[in-house]
């Protein structure tokens, strides 16, 4: 197998670079399993005295930026092109940050920069609302919404001692306190912010604990600011009653850790592969990759297939009656080393086994599974963009699986030249790359049928998923396309012809769609919808100030609005209609989301949300 390896040094002042790749040359998980010393190679480079590990390069010394990264560099100041609110909200996440490690120290005097005036409400309301939902192993009580938010009530530090020590008393040990300032409003001499606080923790009976509420503050904007109040509008405690202390366990390494494979690639994270690996190969700081479930051998058993970034092998696991997993990667023929997003175990030529679909960067790939845990490939086709994920389904009603290929960036040249600053124009972008709708025309053949049935139509937005489903019951299946950087698509078929009403019903949802899930939350007998995008604090605070995009009219404003207010919940209502419900369902905040999927968690025959989030790993403050 081909692969690559990466050697950088600096001798002296000359860097020396080389990359290996014959077959002859072993790969980075065979000579991490027959050497012991190859996985230390990199510190014995670093250790030797014949070798100088770093130098300054002189350009780092140059300031004399580029106009773009010049123009960069001069934002970095918020007040530099009048962004007050901003410099005002570093200052007061300093200060909320200063009270959660307060909070979160057990005996720890808490006290904040606060005027002589400084009046809060309880932080704990006196009454709740009990909610049957979850029960009984999941126990949810709130503020009762016709109460309005709580009373100023308590004064000076001694009020805050107070609320402070009532709201600690929920937690017994583990406490962990996080605030989100997502919202601020200048006034004349005051200025008030919405503040998100997230708690979790357990309690005296070691139960999970996790406590969810919404603050409005008023500070005075001196430097560092004041706080004036603090109130209650939103609470939520939820407590787990299980026989355990949480609901999952992580399991990972108990069916992952018999195999090379995990500790050598999976436990790695993308800095480790970054200083190995070329970029060329499709390396990339977006690692969002799926992967794929079903049963390859016929024994009633799941097994599971993971795409993996360029020069990465993709992964084949089988899984055993005892529920551990099997890399059987090699023997399969399914390790590709291309940059793959996506991948579906699905019966393709109806002989009653799943066989493998890829999504590779520029190129799907079908192979058929030939028994006995192998699979050869049996027909390829390129693609219009840069695949992101595919969805299944026998659009035709011809009795055969059709896939249909969600498409991003719309050429190689831009692929990995940033995620950021190529849609035109941001809210509503149309040059994205065309998806394609891969008709089954049996004996492994497959043809572009998107013109043909319509699917054509809005056809040029950068998307990252879609999900099929006969959302107006009237017997075959229609599509909805979660785009990134703009509208959304709710194709309805009809007779297998497709046209875009995501408009005309009110669902385009235009923000940064990365999933879309269907499900009947409500137990109605009609379709809801659920689609992922961000949340971010920055821009629900800077969206709203009067300086933003002043030479915009207000419906272009509201857009951008709308971008930074997170997830959102379409509640179907029949003949088709749809009805925005999510800040009354409360399902907006999902953070930096990404897939996204409905589930009844605790077998109560309600369908709950699973929701995926994050981007960097590390000690963030901002959106994650």
């Amino acid at each position: 197998m081909w692969s690559p390896r990466l050697i950088l040094l600096t001798i002296g002042s000359v860097l020396v670079s080389a990359l290996w790749s014959c077959s002859e040359a072993p790969s980075p998980m065979e000579s991490a399993e027959s050497s012991p010393t190859a996985r230390t190679a990199d510190d014995a480079i670093l250790e030797s005295a014949e070798v100088e590990v770093t130098t300054t390069l002189p350009s780092l010394q140059e300031r004399d930026y580029v106009a773009p990264l010049a123009d960069a560099y001069s934002r970095i100041d918020p007040t530099t092109d009048g962004w007050d609110t901003e410099a005002f909200h570093e200052q007061a996440v300093d200060i909320l940050g200063a009270l959660a490690k307060q909070l979160m120290t057990p005996d720890k005097s808490i006290t904040l920069p606060m005027d002589s005036s400084f009046q809060t409400s309880a932080w704990v309301p006196p009454t709740t609302t009990d909610l049957a939902v979850g029960a009984p192993l999941i126990q949810i009580t709130r503020l009762d919404p016709a109460q309005g938010a709580l009373p100023l009530s308590l004064n000076g530090s001694n009020g805050l001692t107070q609320a402070a020590t009532h709201f600690q008393s929920l937690f017994a040990e583990d406490l962990q306190v996080k605030f989100k300032h997502y919202r601020i409003v200048p006034e004349d001499a005051q200025v008030g912010s919405r503040i998100r606080v997230e708690a979790k923790g357990y309690d005296g009976n070691h139960r999970k604990v996790q406590v969810t509420a919404e603050w409005d503050a008023t500070w005075t904007p001196t430097t560092p600011p004041t706080l004036r109040s603090i109130q209650v509008a939103e609470w939520e405690k939820v407590v787990y009653q299980g026989d355990t202390s949480t609901l999952f366990e992580d399991r990972t390494a108990l069916v992952m850790d018999k195999n090379p494979a995990f500790r050598e690639q999976y436990l790695r994270g993308t800095d480790h592969w970054r200083k190995r690996l070329p970029r060329v190969l499709g390396l990339d700081v977006v690692a969002n990759h799926g992967l794929a479930l079903g049963d390859i051998n016929g024994d009633r058993l799941d097994d599971l297939y993971i795409c993996a970034q360029g020069g990465l092998p993709n992964r084949l696991f089988l899984r055993n009656p005892d529920g551990t997993l099997k890399d059987i990667t090699e023997s399969s023929g399914t390790g590709w080393l291309d940059y793959c997003a996506s991948a579906l175990l699905i019966d393709i030529d109806n002989d009653g086994d799943r066989d493998l679909v890829v999504g590779q960067e520029w190129r799907i790939l079908f192979m058929d599974n030939l028994g006995d845990g192998k699979f050869e490939l049996a027909f390829g086709i390129g693609t219009h963009a840069q695949t992101f994920s595919l969805a299944a389904a026998d659009f035709d009603v011809d009795g055969d699986l059709d896939v249909y290929v969600c498409g991003y960036n719309p050429s190689a040249d831009n692929a990995r030249s940033g995620e950021m600053g190529e849609p035109m124009p941001y809210h509503d972008a149309r040059n994205g790359g065309r998806n394609m709708l891969l008709r089954n025309d049996g004996n492994w053949e497959f043809n572009d049928a998107a013109e043909a049935t319509g699917l054509n139509q809005n056809n040029d937005r950068f998307s990252f998923a879609a999900a099929w489903e006969d959302y107006d019951n009237d017997g075959d299946l229609d599509l909805y396309v979660a785009n990134d950087y703009g509208r959304n698509n709710l194709y309805q078929n009809t007779n297998g012809r497709f046209k875009d009403v995501a408009d005309m019903l009110g669902i385009e949802d235009m923000s940064s769609g990365m999933s879309v899930a269907w499900g009947d939350h409500n137990r109605d007998g009609l379709m809801d919808l659920y689609v992922s995008n961000m949340f971010s604090a920055a821009g629900n605070r800077i969206t709203y100030q009067r300086q933003f995009k002043t030479s915009e009219d207000a419906d272009t404003r509201s857009i951008f609005q709308r971008h930074a207010r997170g997830n959102s919940l379409f509640e179907g209502i029949g003949n088709g209609a749809f009805q925005d419900v999510s800040v009354e369902a409360d399902v907006t905040m999902g953070r930096w989301a990404w897939a996204s999927n409905f589930v009844d968690l605790n077998n109560d025959s309600h369908l709950d949300l699973v929701i995926a989030n994050g981007f960097i790993t590390t000690e963030d403050t901002g959106d994650l």
